[in-house]
């Protein structure tokens, strides 16, 4: 069979293995190492007071958590002595305000792009405005949110601390209180540890897991809450059923008792219709007789008459 020779080459038979002497004698097993003690070893260990010594200065690796802690703790630390520095440096007698505290309202959570003469004109619907202040930052001369309205009257300020608290200024809903840092005794602003606000307060954090936790018992409760409303809406639906079922029958069982009335009705009527046809008939059958009787009698009596007759036409 002739073919192509590199597709004869895949057919060709492999070429025989190449002889190879045998051992003449048999080969031994590998020798292993003698084994031996750690006496001479000892030496390189440390000693007890060389333990101790570096067991002391021996300092633990710090985990993620732990240094999540250690740095939280730091600022928390840092925050508490900067508060503590300003408090005891604070010194309320230092400021002079021209301004009657009486007649002041405190503006806040305002919007950034809210300006004075806004503000002032916002808080005229109550009444007349002596002034309108709003506080910037020192450094970068930007409205820090939130700034004091003084009134002519004292009535005007009352007023507007009744109606304009959440009220809504270039689309933020505000928070008006009373000036309590001239008004209130031993009263503390915000940034040496007083104030009302309580979004700076310490609150505890929240791990991921406790996090996902919370999420999973928030979706298992609206799993439920779900559950509840269908089988809720399933058992209204059941009972409208059942109401329905209640009425259908009801409606069936009194068109059945009109029903029979009516058949009552009619069978009394046909009974009393038989009855009066009976009663009829039984007039008919005696008007019939006694007609009969009648016209039996005159048919005697008239026979009885011919009889009579004849027998006087003999007789002469």
């Amino acid at each position: 069979m002739n073919l192509i020779p590199h597709i004869n080459a895949l057919f060709a038979p492999r070429p025989p293995l190449e002889f190879k002497q045998p051992y003449s004698q048999q080969v031994g097993k590998k020798r292993k190492l003698p084994y031996e003690g750690i006496a001479k070893c000892l030496e390189s260990f440390e000693t007890i007071e060389e333990y101790e010594e570096n067991f002391k200065k021996f300092k633990p690796v710090e985990q993620r958590k732990e240094r999540r802690e250690r740095i939280a703790m730091e600022r928390k630390t840092l925050s508490l002595e900067t508060v503590k520095a300003k408090e005891e440096a604070w010194d309320p007698s230092s400021y002079n305000f021209e301004s009657d505290a009486y007649k002041t309202l405190f503006v806040g959570r305002l919007s950034f792009m809210t300006d004075e003469h806004k503000l002032k004109r916002e808080m005229e619907q109550y009444g007349p405005v002596k002034s309108a202040v709003l506080v910037y930052d020192k450094e970068t001369s930007k409205p820090r949110g939130y700034g004091f309205v003084e009134f002519e009257h004292e009535r005007d300020m009352k007023t507007a601390y009744k109606h304009a608290d959440g009220r809504k200024i270039d689309g933020r809903r505000v928070l008006v209180d009373v000036e309590r840092g001239r008004t209130v005794k031993d009263w503390k602003p915000r940034k040496v540890g007083g104030g009302l606000g309580s979004s700076r307060k310490d609150r505890p954090k929240k791990t991921k897991q406790e996090k996902a936790e919370a999420k999973r018992a928030a979706a298992m409760a609206a799993k439920a809450a779900a559950r509840a409303a269908a089988a809720k809406k399933e058992e209204a639906a059941r009972r409208e059923e059942r109401e329905r079922a209640a009425n259908e029958n009801r409606d069936r069982r009194k068109d059945d008792k009109e029903r029979d009335r009516d058949r009552s009705r009619e069978r009394d009527r046909d009974r009393d219709r038989d009855r009066d046809r009976d009663r009829n008939r039984d007039r008919d059958r005696d008007r019939d007789r006694d007609r009969d009787r009648d016209r039996r009698r005159e048919d005697k009596d008239r026979r009885y008459d011919d009889y009579r007759g004849d027998r006087k036409g003999s007789s002469r």
